[in-house]
């Protein structure tokens, strides 16, 4: 906001949402894919494919290359953007809200006192 570039409105709102939702899919997407791929996985002969998580890891960047962690990229962040921005979104305008019913409320009553204890006085 200091940079003159963006000012506290919607689109500053939606913008950083936007950016929000993708620093979160490019984080969360490599614990996902780990995640499904142990809810997924056989076991042969009593043997699991994975031992683990770290396994997982190893064997997916071995296997498939390090981009196999981000798999169904486009489609994940199609499903967390939105929810992002609207989350975001509806935050920011319900604290505008709550501070422009509530606290000026509050700062102008402070202020009207101290005008009738002034003028008493």
């Amino acid at each position: 906001l200091g940079s003159g570039y963006f000012h506290d409105n919607i689109f500053c709102h939606f913008t950083s949402s936007m950016i929000s939702g993708l620093v979160t899919t490019i984080a969360s997407m490599p614990v996902d894919i780990c995640k499904t791929r142990i809810q997924n996985m056989k076991v042969v002969n009593g043997v699991p494919e994975y031992k683990g998580a770290v396994d997982v890891f190893s064997k997916i960047i071995r296997n498939e290359g390090i981009f196999a962690l981000w798999k169904g990229f486009t489609p994940y962040y199609a499903r967390i953007g939105p929810h992002t921005v609207l989350m975001f979104i509806f935050l920011e305008q319900l604290n505008k809200g709550y501070v422009r019913l509530f606290v000026k409320e509050k700062k102008e009553k402070k202020y009207r006192l101290r005008l009738c204890v002034d003028t008493t006085a």
